[in-house]
């Protein structure tokens, strides 16, 4: 490190800062250097112990995915299973692409006139769920690859890698280091830091950034299991006594409760979620007390708050590893070269990062204000009021910016939940309402079959130990 350097100083020793050290080492030009203050292992429950990225996204970019999944300490996995959510029903929750329209009326609006014009049919979400082919190759434990033929019915899946936070923590230290990161250097107080990252959490949000109304949970109990295999997934359980989730790894998992103390005990929390989990031999165990939130502007000035300084959400549906994903995609797209452009990168960066978990927020609002604790959780926001008002008048999406679900995304998951439309687009009239019903019959066809042909999700993992 030269004294013309300038300097991006990391304060912590997590993910979170390990991850953006090794970002920055690839990313950052020739006169710029990184190091590394604090680097002291986390607090148990501070960090989630699973971590879920895209597979081209930038943690798996950094930690070669492949190789950690062939030595078995992660595996892919497609999207959430809600279960007993509504009626009894399980309800799966997984993005995929957009199907393709019949003569150029979307899915949705044929499949409602059919369900309009036969007072006897099933349900709206019953005539929808053959259509969700992604949550149904999930809800079966099956997996394959995407295929890039978009004829395919297999393109439609969005599968993700699930990694042990612990085991891709040490694969990015090691990256950063041989990219010439350094660790606590002896000359640390002379420093002149150019840009500070902040990735230790520093107490609770307030204000815009404390969601604890909107999300309705004060407590976090987090378990981390040995023991069983599961199914590529994650699980949610809408509990008498919170909102459980569970995270599978290969041999294990992690799974935690969040609830509200007012309402629930810590000793009824943790029965609740033992006997939702089952037998299975825990090696880790926390609860604390939480606000769930975020940072509203995590960049300011040369100061930039990352992971659980910036976004705490307990992992609820995956809130806090998503948020980390956006955080550092949006900051390789940010980063500045010069003194004069920080400001206007903080502007962008703020901007995106936040509206982005707005958004996120606003389908887990949305899956919560349908469960039994609804009635505990704060009015939907405008921009989700939106999104349902428009959905329930006439079976369509509201496109926001920044939103990283698609439209179809809102329809699929809106309908699961039990909210109706009250009218379909007028130009499904103009169909033979019988031959869409049929073409749509033949396309699930398609579907049943490529499901039979797909691996189980254990085979799969297995063939890629074995080198396959």
């Amino acid at each position: 490190m030269s004294g013309s350097d300038k300097v991006w100083v990391i304060r912590g020793g997590g993910l979170t800062a390990w991850a953006t050290a090794a970002l920055l080492a690839k990313t950052l030009p020739s006169g710029h250097s990184v190091v590394i203050e604090d680097a002291v292992s986390p607090v148990v429950g501070e960090e989630p112990e699973v971590v879920v990225a895209e597979p081209d996204g930038v943690l798996v970019q950094l930690s070669d995915g492949a190789d950690l999944l062939a030595h078995g300490h992660g595996g892919f996995f497609l999207g959430s299973l809600l279960q007993n959510w509504r009626d009894g029903r399980d309800i799966a929750v997984a993005e995929q692409e957009p199907l393709p329209g019949i003569d150029g009326v979307a899915l949705a609006d044929v499949v409602l006139r059919a369900a309009r014009q036969s007072p006897a049919a099933p349900d709206y979400a019953a005539l929808l769920a053959p259509l969700q082919f992604q949550a149904r190759v999930m809800a079966a434990g099956r997996y394959a690859h995407p295929s890039p033929d978009r004829q395919s019915p297999r393109s439609l899946l969005r599968p993700r890698l699930m990694l042990n936070a612990r085991v891709l923590t040490a694969r990015l230290r090691d990256i950063a280091l041989r990219a010439g990161v350094r660790e606590t250097p002896e000359d640390a107080r002379e420093v002149e830091a150019f840009m500070t990252f902040e990735t230790r959490a520093n107490g609770f949000f307030s204000g815009d950034g404390d969601w604890t109304a909107r999300l309705g949970y004060d407590r976090w109990l987090t378990v981390r299991y040995v023991s069983g295999d599961h199914a590529p997934r994650v699980d949610i359980a809408n509990l008498e006594d919170g909102l459980a989730s569970r995270s599978p790894l290969p041999g294990g998992g992690f799974a935690s409760l969040a609830y509200a103390a007012d309402r629930t005990t810590a000793d009824v929390a943790k029965a609740a979620l033992a006997a939702w989990l089952g037998d299975v031999d825990v090696a880790a165990q926390s609860d604390l007390a939480f606000a769930p939130g975020l940072d509203m502007h995590p960049w300011s000035g040369r100061r930039l708050a990352l992971g659980p300084a910036a976004a705490r959400f307990g992992d609820a549906l995956s809130l806090d590893s998503d948020a980390l994903e956006r955080q550092l995609t949006q900051l390789a797209a940010s980063l500045p070269g010069a003194s004069e452009q920080i400001s206007a990168c903080a502007e962008a960066y703020n901007e995106a990062v936040v509206r982005d978990i707005a958004h996120r927020a606003d389908r887990l609002h949305l899956i919560l204000l349908s469960g039994s604790q609804g009635q505990r959780l704060a009015p939907a926001g405008d921009n989700l009021a939106r999104r349902i008002a428009q959905f329930t008048s006439r079976n369509a999406g509201v496109g926001l910016d920044g939103d990283p679900y698609g439209a179809q995304h809102w329809i699929m998951l809106m309908a699961s939940l039990g909210l109706m439309p009250r009218r379909y687009d007028i130009q499904a009239d103009r169909l033979d309402i019988k031959a869409a019903m049929a073409s749509l019959g033949r396309m699930v066809m398609v579907f049943d079959q490529t499901l039979a042909a797909l691996p189980a999700h254990s085979q799969f993992i297995d063939r890629l130990r074995e080198g396959g």
